[in-house]
């Protein structure tokens, strides 16, 4: 009768299994699961890949590699200025060692008689690293204050160490106590 021994076959297009996330930081960009299509993947922020951001769906229907993983970024610590503590942190991650997550805020400040030269916060950025460097902790007098019927020159808010000071009294009074020796350094 003429008829074939087996029905025709019949042809499938070449699909690679579905991908199942299990990393709650990670979605998907793009998804192709045909054959010459590709998976394209994201991590949430405050987080990067760990293995390639992409993988190709291959003519054998097996995908190109493993589905990749979403990693902390972190900073590692700053340091503390000489003469400087360090404030407040938020955001801090304990991993065995002291590491900031992204969006950490850390605030420094310095101890009496000295003045914080520098950013007094700095924040753990996307890249890894710090927003700013550390400050550092310079030592430096305040403004003593005019004396009684007199003025003090030079000016200025701080005075740094070795800085003089020049005392001139008003008018009808005389200059006491610096037993005629130059002028005093500030304290």
């Amino acid at each position: 009768l003429g008829n074939w021994s087996s029905p025709s076959p019949n042809c499938h297009p070449i699909q690679c299994p579905p991908l199942f996330l299990e990393d709650p930081h990670l979605s998907l960009v793009e998804l192709n699961t045909s054959a010459w299509g590709r998976a394209v993947f994201r991590c949430a922020w405050g987080y990067r890949l760990s293995g390639p951001p992409g993988l190709e769906c291959e003519p054998n229907g097996r995908w190109s590699g493993p589905i990749p993983r979403c990693r902390a970024i972190q900073c590692p610590q700053p340091l503390v200025p000489i003469n400087g503590r360090i404030d407040g942190t938020s955001g801090l991650n304990t991993f065995g060692q002291r590491r900031y997550a992204v969006g950490a805020l850390v605030t420094f400040s310095c101890t009496e008689g000295h003045m914080l030269v520098g950013e007094a916060s700095i924040v753990c950025t996307e890249t890894g690293f710090w927003s700013h460097p550390p400050p550092f902790c310079k030592a430096q007098c305040p403004y003593p204050g005019d004396p009684p019927n007199g003025l003090i020159a030079p000016l200025k808010f701080y005075y740094d160490p070795g800085d003089y000071l020049t005392v001139q009294c008003r008018p009808g009074f005389v200059e006491h106590g610096a037993n005629g020796g130059p002028p005093e350094r500030p304290r």
